[in-house]
């Protein structure tokens, strides 16, 4: 057999493989096709309904959103959201019959209902921990939208290795280099982007349905507890302070879901990208190691600075939401007698000089937190190289392009964890302060409702008569929950229709008792 003829079998056999594989790409692109084509809504509802003429179960269907009946695809890429998208260009406006249904699971009050009975049967069981409740309910889709953070970093971390094979595949020298291996070189890295690109916004879509559920039962089990507090619990939750929990920490809370997956994520990225560089740069990478253990001991001391001040803003922030709340409460008393100045200074003093100094310091801090994280990764990435130059050198050949590109697309994936690991770092440290107030909440007493019986009582009803007894004492025995010893005992009141009763003693004669 001549060169010629073996260069030309060569070339006979590149060009068959294209055929193959471009035959391959084209069966799953028009499986693709076909797959994204809408498929049909049921047509059925249930016999069984138990509304007039199945009108709820109707709209309940009606509510069913495109996303339940459209295949994996179309959930992949998303394009179940297109009809609607498309609805708001057409009309150049949207209307609320126009938008998407919100899951039953995160907008119907059984979800209150269930979580608020979940809870419940907690306490009465003496486990009252609401970290566990929580995670009993989200468990499922935090672990599903996991698996999603998994693949999209097992794809990140595979390119640098495809890259090095392609830059070896670009420098290798001759003709009989197969050109169907460069084809499968170059698919594969688009592959892995689509599919990091593609996992990784399906984690963050699950995710959010636990982070919408929790804002929601969070704010549920607020508003249950204001609610139902006893008075020696009302007295140490003011007003402003479960605004603030409604307001503040409940969304603080709920958004820290958004970062769990990164408690683990980033660790294990940077440890597989440093052992990388091992096998890339040799030794030289334990200087970038020296500096990365240098950052993360500086990010945690100033993650330590920045929750005790986030403490102080707190702590600042319910102290002028209690004085504005007793301000307004008392308006017309500080009018009477022009004392309006005095409140109004009081609340910009504490405002100015504690609030928003110790807002200030956060964000400084933080500020300061970034800077360090961001520029770490280039500190890491210049070492690295320098000490390679002037120290090593041998060991894993001259300082190429090959090395140098390989060794720069790991340092780059270094960069995410390092720049985004202070803002994990601090919204735990918020999520932790705000999970331990609403704990606190939510394990205050609440008034007995069992020692009080309820009757129906029509006051429009014929039968009335201003005898009608509404409030009824027999023989009652009250005590707050923290004293040992009855504060009244056998007292006996009876408060009839269109009376006006007044309680009236000195103080200490147990008038809040009674009430």
């Amino acid at each position: 057999m001549t060169h010629l003829e073996a260069r030309h079998m060569s070339i006979v056999s590149s060009f068959d493989g294209v055929l193959l594989q471009s035959a391959y790409i084209g069966a799953v692109v028009v499986v693709f096709a076909l797959e994204i084509t809408t498929r049909p809504s049921s047509s059925y509802f249930v016999l069984d309904c138990e509304c007039e003429d199945n009108t709820e179960c109707r709209e309940s269907r009606s509510q069913i959103g495109p996303k339940q009946h459209s295949n994996i695809f179309s959930r992949l890429v998303y394009m179940w959201v297109t009809p609607a998208i498309n609805n708001g260009l057409s009309q150049n406006r949207y209307r609320e019959e126009d938008l998407l249904s919100v899951p039953a699971a995160i907008s119907g009050n059984q979800a209150n209902a269930d979580f608020l009975a979940e809870w419940e049967s907690q306490c009465v069981n003496g486990n009252s921990s609401l970290i566990w409740v929580l995670a009993r309910n989200i468990g499922r889709d935090v672990a599903v939208s996991g698996m999603y953070m998994a693949l999209s970093t097992t794809a990140q971390l595979l390119q640098p290795l495809v890259l090095k094979q392609v830059i070896g595949y670009f420098q290798a020298s001759g003709d009989s280099t197969p050109i169907d291996e460069g084809l499968m070189l170059a698919l594969g890295m688009g592959c892995l982007g689509l599919v990091r690109a593609v996992a990784y916004q399906a984690h963050w879509h699950v995710l959010m349905k636990p982070y919408l559920w929790l804002e929601k039962v969070l704010a549920a089990l607020v508003y249950h507890k204001t609610l139902h507090l006893s008075s020696e619990s009302r007295s140490r939750h003011s007003t402003g302070e479960i605004a603030s929990y409604l307001g503040v920490d409940v969304g603080t809370l709920a958004t820290s879901i958004n970062y769990v997956h990164y408690v683990w994520d980033y660790p294990l990225r940077i440890s597989v990208v440093l052992y990388m560089l091992f096998n890339t740069v040799g030794y030289a990478s334990l200087a970038g190691v020296a500096l990365l253990l240098l950052n993360t001991f500086m990010s945690a001391r100033i993650a330590r600075v920045v929750q005790r001040h986030i403490k102080k803003y707190v702590d600042s922030r319910d102290q002028r939401m209690q004085v504005v709340s007793e301000t307004v409460a008392n308006i017309k008393g500080i009018k009477l007698y022009a004392w309006q100045d005095a409140f109004i200074g009081r609340i910009e003093r504490i405002r100015n000089k504690m609030e928003l100094l110790a807002l200030r310091k956060v964000g400084l801090w933080k500020s300061l937190l970034t800077l360090t994280s961001s520029l770490v990764t280039v500190f890491i990435c210049l070492t690295t190289f320098a000490v390679y130059v002037l120290v090593d050198g041998t060991s894993h050949g001259p300082l190429t392009s090959q090395l140098v590109f390989v060794s720069l697309s790991l340092f780059m994936l270094l960069e995410e964890p390092l720049s985004q690991s202070p803002t994990v770092v601090s919204a735990f440290v918020s999520a932790a302060r705000s999970y331990s107030r609403i704990c606190d909440l939510a394990a205050s007493f609440e008034v007995d409702s069992s020692a009080v019986s309820r009757e129906p009582y029509d006051r429009n009803a014929p039968s009335t008569t201003p005898d009608d007894v509404l409030v009824n004492v027999e023989n009652g025995t009250f005590k707050w929950l923290s004293a040992d010893d009855p504060t009244l005992h056998n007292v006996s009141i009876q408060c009839k229709r269109e009376e006006l009763v007044a309680v009236i003693g000195r103080v200490g004669a147990g008038k809040s008792s009674l009430v």
